[in-house]
């Protein structure tokens, strides 16, 4: 079966890369069981996706959106690489869940939304790695081995099934 996504750690960093399908329940289950257990690794994680538009499903998303809420947001990052309108799309709805959250906890006082007032997502374009890397606090001299990793993951995805 041709995979949808592929999921690698460089330390504190996970990267993932989909492909541009939505990944399926088992693929999405592995990488938030491994993503979760690499937040607890490291106490916090910085997250660094790259997509050709595919992104988690709305039962996806709701599950992931339980996982942070459990871990507690503020220790989550997640830089998303993509001109792909979709994953903007998705990223949005990842970052209202977000809003929603905090407006429960504060009462909506002082609660901005979008996706650029998010603590958790923010996206970028593929070609502006060094900008999501410096939002995820990862220093830029490490974005030849970052870019090796991407490069893999996406060699991974394309020689699958």
């Amino acid at each position: 079966m041709k995979k949808t996504l592929a999921f690698g750690t460089l330390g504190e960093l996970m990267v993932l890369v989909h492909a541009d399908a939505p990944p399926t329940d088992a693929e999405w289950n592995a990488y938030t069981e491994a993503w979760e257990a690499h937040h607890h690794l490291h106490g916090r994680s910085r997250l660094l996706v790259s997509t050709g538009g595919g992104a988690p499903t709305a039962a996806q998303r709701q599950r992931l959106d339980e996982r942070v809420r459990r871990m507690g947001g503020g220790a989550a990052r997640a830089a998303i690489l993509s001109e792909s309108i979709f994953a903007r799309v998705v990223a949005n709805a990842l970052s209202a869940m977000e809003h929603a959250r905090a407006a429960r906890v504060l009462g909506r006082l002082g609660v901005s939304s979008g996706l650029e007032s998010s603590q958790i997502y923010r996206m970028f374009a593929r070609t502006d790695l060094r900008r999501a890397l410096a939002w995820l606090d990862v220093p830029t001299t490490r974005e030849p081995e970052i870019v090796r990793s991407i490069e893999q993951l996406q060699a991974v995805i394309k020689d699958s099934g």
